[in-house]
């Protein structure tokens, strides 16, 4: 019999007693079967706790991974809508960039081809004219054949010695030979007194082509100076630097990529330095470039030693 001390039931009969004492033994079988059930399976309990645990980690590992897979999807999007937006800006100039020098072309042909009475100062002048505009729309076309081949991974080098010194004095002299509206002359400052490299003559002229032109787009007084020399790794390390408007440092990391102008009024493609980037990577080097706002820029890669052509007993 169970008694209860701290609680009073009122009870009318011998039924409702026996009643109670019936759900009492009941209350108390029970507990005592699911105190023995706990301890008799104490391991298979824990083991099925740790198996719950397990399933509430791995639910939550997978909603973190599906987070995070929706995070990159979104940021590859924003990435494909950025090169699309680039992509379109790049054609359109182009569009601007094809057109301007065959309209000079076709202008200035017309005005030689029905005019009589110019001058051979005023025909030479057009003829000028024409011959530039020509050059840049070969440049243009060269730079967009050589992207779609770096795009495609087709391009070709042809490696062979090429004499440095003898390459870059070519390089200033016909720049030099083209008088610049600022005055400006570029300057063959540092080498070494004698250096040849296993390269392809036409990709190394293009590269240092591509940062020349580049320097003399955006340099309006001062200088420009081109020069090389061996790191102390022994790796070769060359530059131009100019005194032009330089570059703000945000645009410093964007400069090298694909489609990148930092000036739409200024003529040119926008794929120079990416090309050269492409071609100094080809070779294991790298390329950068260090500048302050109004102060000019210092363009540089640099290409393994392993490069150099020692043979010279052969010249």
């Amino acid at each position: 019999m169970y008694i209860c001390s701290h609680i009073h039931i009122s009870i009318n009969s011998p039924i409702e007693k026996m009643t109670y004492l019936i759900k009492l033994d009941s209350i108390a079988i029970c507990g005592l079967g699911a105190t023995d059930f706990f301890h008799n399976n104490e391991v298979l309990l824990l083991c099925f706790g740790v198996i719950i645990l397990l399933l509430l980690i791995i639910m939550v590992i997978i909603s973190i991974s599906k987070t995070k897979r929706l995070k990159t999807l979104q940021r590859l999007n924003e990435v494909a809508e950025e090169s699309r937006l680039l992509k379109n800006a790049f054609l359109a100039n182009m569009t601007h960039e094809i057109r301007t020098p065959l309209n000079a072309i076709v202008g200035f042909t017309n005005i030689l081809a029905e005019t009589d009475n110019l001058s051979r100062e005023e025909r030479m002048a057009f003829l000028k004219e024409i011959n530039d505009n020509k050059d840049f729309l070969i440049q243009i076309i060269n730079d967009l054949l050589d992207f779609s081949k770096i795009e495609a991974n087709t391009m070709e080098y042809c490696d062979g010695d090429v004499d440095v010194n003898a390459l870059i004095q070519e390089i200033c002299a016909m720049e030099n030979a083209h008088p610049h509206p600022s005055g400006i002359i570029l300057e063959f400052v540092e080498s070494l007194p004698q250096c040849r490299l296993m390269i392809d003559r036409i990709r190394f002229t293009q590269v240092i082509g591509n940062l020349v032109r580049n320097a003399l787009k955006f340099t309006e007084q001062g200088s420009i100076k081109i020069g090389y020399r061996r790191l102390s790794n022994n790796n070769f390390y060359f530059y131009v630097a100019d005194t032009g408007c330089g570059i703000d440092e945000e645009y410093r990391k964007e400069i090298f990529e694909r489609f990148i102008k930092m000036n739409y009024n200024i003529r040119g493609t926008g794929l120079g330095l990416s090309i050269s980037k492409s071609i100094v990577e080809h070779y294991g080097g790298g390329i950068g470039v260090e500048s302050k706002k109004g102060e000019g820029s210092t363009f540089y890669f640099t290409l393994p030693a392993g490069m150099e052509y020692k043979e010279y007993g052969k010249f």
